[in-house]
């Protein structure tokens, strides 16, 4: 296990040197931002984030136009966040450089352990995602 943990880490920071324009927490906000907008209570909790770190990634995304924070009515510190077009954009770009970065990797690997090493993976980014979705929303549904 501790083989698998060491792997992932090293493949993120492969990804995250790759990335020009956004670090690896802005584009995981970002990712999440881009399916729905989102309150950033919701998006805090979800993400496991505390808020000086969810604010900080959302000024940075805010300040180069990718997101955009609106007020929610009748709540006076609410705010849901939702993608630009400039967003989607850099969006898609960093997920090429992403995309790449993982590509190179497995590119080491023979066709078996690559096809194995990419079902594992999307397995876990489902896990991962149902989790997330899970959290967002016993979130929303509290409020």
């Amino acid at each position: 296990m501790l083989d698998a943990v060491r792997g992932v880490a090293l493949a993120a920071r492969r990804i995250e040197r790759r990335l020009d324009t956004m670090s690896l927490g802005q584009l995981r906000v970002l990712t999440l931002v881009a399916r729905d907008p989102i309150r950033a209570s919701a998006l805090a909790r979800g993400a496991a984030l505390s808020r000086p770190t969810l604010t900080g990634l959302l000024d940075g995304l805010a300040s180069k136009g990718w997101i955009d924070r609106c007020a929610v009515d009748g709540d006076r510190r609410g705010v849901t966040l939702s993608i630009t077009d400039d967003g989607r954009r850099a969006l898609a770009e960093a997920q090429r450089h992403a995309t790449s970065a993982l590509d190179e990797l497995l590119d080491e690997l023979t066709p078996r352990e690559r096809d194995t090493a990419v079902r594992s993976l999307g397995a876990l980014a489902g896990v991962a995602q149902r989790q997330l979705d899970r959290r967002i929303g016993s979130d929303e549904a509290a409020r």
